[in-house]
């Protein structure tokens, strides 16, 4: 069986970073193909690495073209294909509306379209390439996409999952439509203002109002360079209240809720322009990560013993946080931590390609001991090629 794992925008300019009337943002990034054969992951790329657009959101027709000519197929022999949506209003009313199916059935003729949510993509894609026989399964980011939750749709923006075997149970989740209340974009919120404020001491340029919220395009450059902003600065020397409160009590999982001494209507200074744009940005960082770290931390050490497992993986953009996940195991939360080779948007299609392979073929999907290399092979003749057509 040949499953093809897509993501990116299907229908519309996956490029473009701004509002649509009634539609909201139509920007995505991060798109892909991944494609197993018979149970054996044999590649998963972003289509950035083709077009060379940074953070391409476009249909990822280049990565099919090659993944399919690597492997000897055509678009007629893809028996399944799976599509991540995004929290772009557009996406969900396109597949809503059947438009989607539609258009990949008219490229994959013999195919049948599956659909899987952004967050349990993330949650396949870091457990199936963990190894672990049983595990459990956190994955946080900016946002996932939109999610029927009785006669409504919702944004989480995180998923909690128990795993065994091939078995993914998904233990709670943070439903949402308030982007306020999202780990991530919370994170990236803060990352926008210390990135601003930092490149306008370097080149002296004033950023306007608009761009101390994290942009489309660039915000996802801000995060990583917030962890690197952090190691020179020092978090103690900023006065603010805590991000979020954790609700034990409510529920017997935890909750992370939105301090509400952030509110505007509380009177605390909580404005970008007026207030965090004067603090000293390397402190802010600091600040901001310490938020991050003690609240993942508190988070997952509150998690019921009878869901716990010694092992846990990590997925989503949050992931890629190298020192909230360092914690993790310093502060022995857990004795075993996956994040997988790919954990933010980028391998949201090879999660659905191995939970399609788990869900169809009834086996854990096969990786390639290399995991981080799933490109395509160059041979010494497409080399020459290459370097005959250079400019």
């Amino acid at each position: 069986m040949n499953i093809l794992g897509i993501s990116g925008s299907v229908g519309w300019d996956g490029n473009i970073s701004m509002f649509l009337p009634n539609l909201g943002e139509a920007w995505v990034h991060g798109s892909g193909a991944a494609l197993v054969m018979d149970g054996v992951l044999k590649n998963s790329i972003s289509e950035e690495r083709f077009t060379r657009i940074k953070y391409d959101g476009h249909y990822p027709k280049q990565v099919i073209k090659n993944i399919l000519q690597a492997n000897n197929l055509t678009n007629e022999d893809i028996d399944i294909v799976v599509y991540i949506g995004n929290c772009c209003t557009l996406s969900l009313d396109l597949r809503e509306e059947g438009y989607i199916e539609e258009k990949l059935k008219e490229r994959f003729p013999n195919c049948k379209v599956e659909f899987l949510s952004h967050h349990m993509a993330h949650v396949a894609a870091t457990y199936y390439t963990s190894g672990f026989e049983s595990a459990n399964v956190f994955t946080s980011d900016g946002a996932g996409d939109h999610v029927k939750v009785g006669d409504r749709f919702r944004v989480p923006h995180f998923i909690f999952c128990k795993c065994e075997g091939l078995e993914i149970k998904e233990i709670s989740a943070g439903y949402t439509n308030d982007p306020n209340t999202f780990f991530g974009a919370i994170y990236n919120k803060f990352a926008a203002i210390c990135y601003r404020v930092k490149m306008e001491q370097i080149t002296k340029v004033k950023s306007t109002d608009n761009e101390y919220v994290a942009s489309t395009a660039d915000r996802e450059t801000y995060p990583g360079k917030v962890m690197g902003m952090a190691a020179y600065g020092d978090h103690t020397k900023i006065d603010l209240p805590d991000i979020f409160v954790l609700d034990t009590k409510s529920s017997i999982f935890p909750q992370l809720h939105n301090n509400p001494d952030w509110h505007p209507e509380t009177g605390h200074p909580s404005t970008y322009k007026d207030n965090l744009v004067n603090l000293h940005p390397e402190d802010l960082a600091a600040w901001s990560q310490n938020q991050f770290e003690k609240y993942l931390s508190l988070f997952l050490d509150n998690i019921p013993e009878s869901l716990k497992n010694d092992n846990l993986c990590l997925g989503g953009g949050c992931a890629l946080n190298i020192l909230a996940n360092t914690k993790i195991v310093e502060q022995g939360i857990y004795k075993n931590l996956h994040v997988n080779t790919a954990p933010n948007d980028d391998g949201l299609c090879l999660g659905a390609a191995l939970w399609a392979t788990a869900e169809y073929e009834k086996v854990r999907p096969i990786i390639p001991v290399d995991v981080g290399y799933l490109g395509i092979n160059y041979s010494d003749e497409d080399i020459e090629k290459a370097i005959k057509n250079l400019p």
